[in-house]
């Protein structure tokens, strides 16, 4: 976009825009923080509680010691607490789940205010319009009705345009929250199910 069109379209394309480079910003801060979920380092995760639960420990330690992220690092201990066996097992599950629900606090992080600039972009840039408008036809009404039909339309097509800035940047950016959200949601649900295995281990011990 111009500096002509950011002119027209005045201060509510400046915020548009000023929104749309802070939704970046924190776009590749998420895609920096979930380099440590990705669905590789799930399913590596998924195959360490694989090895514990056919009763190979060592191995599932080992495979989730390569991974440094938050969930691996979490699971490991959970594995040495177990292994150790002089703690209480309710009190290490409720410490995981714990652990749990802050890693899923920081997945989620932030996924809210890009959702807000995906909802707020739109309305901003229609507020414009009608703001746009509003100049239009109270210029029409100082000019008695009359004026310039090329002014009129000209008018018209510069308020219309914070519609489509609103329009540009919130599709984008709801694309984006889905695709985040959709990813925590995984996270969440692989995380709930392998805290699950970890402690029901003995539900698979062969007679």
């Amino acid at each position: 976009m111009d500096l002509d069109l950011i002119e027209q379209g005045g201060p509510v394309v400046i915020v548009l825009i000023g929104l749309s480079v802070v939704g970046l910003s924190l776009v590749f801060f998420k895609l920096f923080h979930y380099r440590h979920y990705s669905m590789g380092k799930i399913r590596n995760i998924e195959g360490a509680i694989d090895l514990w639960v056919e009763g190979d420990k060592q191995q599932a330690l080992d495979k989730l010691g390569t991974d440094p992220g938050p969930y691996a690092v979490m699971l490991g201990q959970g594995i040495r607490w177990l292994n150790k066996g002089d703690k209480d097992q309710s009190a290490v599950r409720e410490e995981l789940n714990r652990q749990g629900q802050h890693i899923i606090s920081r997945v989620n992080g932030m996924n809210g205010f890009i959702e807000q600039i995906a909802y707020l972009s739109p309305m901003l840039g229609l507020l414009g319009t009608v703001l746009g408008m509003i100049d239009v036809f109270r210029g029409l009404a100082n000019q008695g009705g009359g004026g310039d039909t090329g002014a009129l339309a000209g008018g018209i097509w510069e308020a219309l345009m914070t519609t489509a800035v609103g329009l540009t940047v919130a599709i984008p950016f709801a694309l984006i929250y889905y695709m985040l959200d959709s990813h925590a949601t995984t996270i969440r649900r692989s995380m709930e199910d392998q805290l699950t295995r970890l402690f029901t281990v003995k539900l698979y011990d062969k007679p």
